[in-house]
This record gives C-alpha cells, structure tokens and sequence, in this order.
C-alpha cells in the first residue's frame, strides 16, 4: 500500500465535535454543520457522497449529495445530531457509516468521513490521535501514530496521566534520586546523568503504568482522531503484535553479519531511537573508558526505521524486593523499594494484553522475550491498531502444511486445506520480504524458518 504524509488542518476544541472558529457563544443562537467527505491519504475533498441528518430522535432533517466534498448547514437548533452515509463517493469505501455529535453553541462544526480510495489502497503514513476518558470530556495526552506494515503503532510510549486512586502510577513519582540510585547500582556516577528538569524523563522514557493503570485504560479509555472521532481497534498490544512488529526489523548485517536469525540488536537497531533524537537519546560518557554506558544510542547501526522510536526504559518495582543485574557483589543484586527503576538503561519493557486477559510485558534484552507470563510491575504502555480487512485490502491464508502463503480479495474463499494466517513473526516476515517487496527473493519455506529461528523464547 502507498503510505503519505498529512496534516489535517481544522481545530480541535470538543469531543465528537471539530471546530474552525475561536469564538465561544453559549447563547442558543442557531448553529452550523459542515459535512466533508475527504480522502484519507491526502485530506482532499471527494465529490459524489450522500448523508442524511437526523436528530436524536431520528427524524430526518435533511439529505445532501456533496457536489463539491462539503456542504454547509445552517440555522440549527442547539441538540444531539447524527449523520449518516446514504451512498459513498463512487470508487471509495469507509466503515464509518454515521457521526454522532451534539452541538453546544453557535461554532461551525465540521463532520468528516474519511475514504480509503478502493483501487489505489492508500493510507497516511502518520496520524494525530487524541486519547480521551470514557466519558470524552477529559483529554489525556495528543499522540502520533505511525504505520508500520500491517498496523498503526503510537510512536512514543505514553506519557498521560491516570487519576484513579491508589496503587495507581502517580502515587511514586520519578525523582532524580530514584535515577542516582539507579545509576550507583550500575557502576555509573550519577553525577553524569543529572537532568535539568525531572519532567523531560517522562517526556522521553515515557510513564510507568501500574497493573490497575493499565486496566483502566483498557476498559475506559479510547482513541480518537483529529476530528474526534473514536477510532475502533485501538488497543493494547497482544504479544503476537509485537512479534508481527519485530518481523518487520530488517536483519542488521552490518553489525553480526549475513544472518537470518532474528536478534534484539535487529529490533534494537531498527525500532529503536537514535542519539540525539531527543535530549535524553544519549550515551553516557564518564570519560575514563569504562563500559558501563547506556549503549542502545551509540551505535551507527541504528536506523529507527519507521519512526517508532523505542526507548529502553527497563521497569519499576511494584513492592520492595531484590533485582538482579550481574554488576557488583552478591551476583550484583540489590535491596530494591517500591518504585525502583531497573535496567532502566540496557532494556525495553512494553506492556501487553495476554490471552488470559492478564497483563505481561514484551521486553528487549538480552534477546527478544515475549512469552505470555503476568507480571505486576510498574510498565511502559503503548498502544496500536491492526489494519482492518478494508483498509489491507485483503486477506492472507496459509496452508497446513505451511508451504503457501495465498493473497485473496476480501470477497473469496479461503482455499480448501488453507486457513487465514495469524498475526505474528511469520505474517511481519511476509509483509516485509514480500508483500513489500516488489521482486521477493525468498520462498515461504524461508520464512517459515526464520519465525522458527527468532531469538525469542515463543517464536512462530
């Protein structure tokens, strides 16, 4: 699929509500409507589309044919409205078949359906996100999506914060003594790594999100996009997501040579953000040559391919206990507290839903690790969103013997003896090596053998 760059240009100010005027008036003067019709690769307006307005009622108020993509609507009450898809722009397809949005003043307020253009297949690159509470009225954070083969990923780890109670994220705020006892605990002096403005660490590593955070989200939280609208398939990412992510990491062979097993320092090298990206992308230099350094930001290696930018972030402690990282005495373990940060420097830890409904972590370390296990440490969360079948344009079946790898319409039939192919490293190998690769120089069976090869203890 052709992937683009866009920024859609009017002004957020409500949810379920888009605003192109500054002016507030809570008078019950009438109000407008503009409904668009408008191709999501580009912005650009799309003749032909029909929609109905109702009111919450359901009585029928109107019906429009967008002759030039966006018609304006006047003197209406304030109130509940809903539009609704009639006919799409001929030759484009959406699944959002009606808006629902409340008018509250006299602004103009903007409606727009978005079209995938069926025989061009073309999505954005990137997207603005808003994450909103269950109820819309609060925004959470604003956030950027990136495509990444197959899905949406946001591309930094979350940052907002969630006011719920006890045992939630907030109640062990990151200090600069936290990081100083970090930083002692891995043989570098923490007089190197003093930041300016405490802020910048969560601004950067991104929030560590406690086990009911993370609940939370997932139960009453969504994502909507710039237009407010909620955007269904936003979710935490399954640990078969990660792997479909990690599948997508080229083999660095610069670094350990022609190689087809798949490694951290590929996903490293590759998802991972590069020195000076940000203020905190940096290397940490005592100057004396030891090898105690940060080492995920120094390495010519590093491509950040598709804007992902992954930062280590390690995890923090739920409770007192011991950790363990080889540095020092006792087999360098330490007496941790509640909210300790550990491998803060040398590892990625990313929240994950599992197929129990429990939470667990995709973590980069020393090799990949995605095994389904719970754990109830304090997480770095990000979400995504796997591409619907509209928006692929297709679906992928593999065989039983897992020789054929079949690309169908969405109208045919799986093949007899063929069922659809999960996501996962075999599904990212494919979309890397083949899908996206207009002269494919691999077969089925290689790919195969690479998911079977991963360094990962759950590969396939």
């Amino acid at each position: 699929m052709k992937t683009k760059f866009f920024v859609y240009i009017c002004i957020l100010f409500f949810t379920g509500l888009q605003g192109c005027s500054d002016s507030d008036n809570s008078n019950n003067s009438p109000a407008c409507i503009s409904i668009s019709s408008k191709n999501i690769y580009d912005g650009s307006f799309i003749n032909g589309g029909q929609y109905s307005l109702t009111d919450i009622q359901n009585n029928i108020i109107g019906t429009y044919t967008l002759a030039n993509g966006t018609l304006n609507i006047t003197n209406l009450p304030i109130g509940e409205y809903i539009v609704k898809e009639i006919s799409p722009p001929e030759g484009y397809v959406t699944e959002q078949k009606e808006i629902k949005f409340q008018l509250l003043n006299s602004n103009c307020t903007e409606i727009a359906f978005l079209y995938i253009n069926q025989k061009e297949g073309e999505l954005p690159k990137s997207q603005k996100l808003k994450f909103y509470n269950a109820q819309g009225d609060i925004l959470l954070g604003d956030y950027n999506a990136v495509l990444i083969g197959e899905y949406y990923w946001i591309d930094q780890n979350f940052y907002h914060i969630i006011d719920a109670g006890n045992g939630f994220e907030n109640n062990v705020s990151i200090t600069q003594e936290l990081l100083n006892k970090y930083a002692g605990c891995i043989n570098i002096d923490p007089k190197y790594y003093q930041l300016a403005d405490i802020n910048d660490f969560e601004k950067y590593y991104g929030r560590y999100y406690s086990y009911p955070s993370i609940d939370y989200m997932n139960k009453h939280c969504y994502i909507s996009n710039e237009y407010s609208n909620k955007i269904d398939g936003w979710k935490l990412p399954s640990p078969e997501d990660y792997r479909q992510l990690f599948a997508m990491c080229p083999f660095n062979t610069s670094h350990d040579g022609p190689h087809t097993t798949l490694n951290e320092r590929d996903v490293r090298f590759a998802l991972g953000t590069k020195e000076g990206d940000n203020p905190l992308a940096f290397n940490i230099d005592q100057g004396d040559g030891g090898p105690y350094k940060v080492y995920w930001f120094n390495h010519p290696e590093n491509t950040n391919i598709y804007g992902f930018n992954m930062m280590p972030g390690g995890a923090r402690l739920n409770g007192d206990g011991i950790w363990c990282n080889g540095i020092g005495p006792i087999g360098g373990c330490h007496d941790g507290k509640w909210g300790d940060v550990y491998h803060l420097f040398y590892a990625a830890y990313f929240a994950v839903q599992n197929p129990n409904g429990l939470f667990g972590a995709a973590i980069i370390h020393d090799y990949v690790d995605t095994k389904e296990f719970e754990t109830y440490h304090y997480l770095n969360v990000r979400w995504c969103r796997p591409l619907s079948d509209l928006e692929l344009g297709y679906k992928l079946y593999i065989n039983t013997e897992q020789t054929d790898i079949k690309k169908l319409n969405l109208n045919s039939q799986a093949p007899t003896g063929y069922s659809e192919l999960a996501h996962g490293y075999l599904r990212g190998f494919y979309v890397q090596y083949i899908l996206n690769n207009p002269n494919p120089s691999v077969t089925i069976q290689d790919l195969v053998q690479y998911s079977r090869t991963v360094e990962d203890p759950i590969n396939f």
